[in-house]
């Protein structure tokens, strides 16, 4: 099997085979979310109950215009994340500047193969000029990828009660880049630790 490749793509620089691969894998995905992306005005869209199918691709081409994490098999696009790189929002202001998630997702076949979590210890590991906090935001339903954010130190910062259908909420986590005292220090390869903000 061919070996995963990760990078990091700033806005608007993949390749035209990259950006191929990339819009086959957000046809597949696509779906997968609750509501579908393909029902959704933007990345950061409120108001996720009811929605009808969007008239334009405007989800992807917002996606497309920000940061990209990107798990390379060959030369397909198996996975990637896409996050706003210095968001702010007054609802968690105290993160905020923040990294902002709007989307992660995997092919079908190579699911439960560790690519999310792969991709998320990337995203933490990017240099320190970015903001310390990373913020994304899921369904309460979504159990699968809660449980990987629980074990990665993502802790609750803000839900919304009933925000995609009835007893579906959206709930908003948070967690924060910390490189080790070592690495302060000058001493070893810098690594991650996670902890949750104290919003009360």
């Amino acid at each position: 099997m061919d070996r995963v490749f990760l990078r990091h793509v700033g806005p608007g620089d993949l390749t035209d085979a990259e950006t191929s691969s990339l819009t086959e894998l957000y046809e597949q995905v696509a779906g997968d979310f609750v509501p579908p992306l393909t029902f959704r005005s933007g990345t950061t869209q409120g108001g996720l109950r009811d929605l009808g199918r969007a008239e334009s691709d405007d989800y992807f081409e917002q996606m497309l215009g920000q940061d990209l994490i990107v798990a390379m098999q060959a030369d397909q696009v198996i996975g990637f994340l896409s996050f706003r790189a210095r968001y702010e929002d007054s609802r968690f202001q105290r993160v905020c500047p923040c990294i902002y998630v709007s989307t992660i997702a995997v092919r079908h076949d190579q699911r439960r193969n560790g690519i999310a979590r792969k991709l998320y210890a990337h995203l933490f590991e990017l240099p320190d000029d970015l903001p310390d906090w990373v913020v994304l935001r899921t369904w309460s339903t979504n159990t699968s990828h809660l449980g990987l954010l629980t074990d990665l130190g993502f802790g609750m910062v803000l839900s919304i009660p009933d925000d995609r259908a009835e007893n579906v909420d959206t709930v908003y986590l948070a967690a924060r880049r910390v490189t080790s005292p070592d690495d302060e220090a000058g001493g070893s390869a810098p690594t991650t630790a996670h902890s949750v903000p104290d919003l009360a």
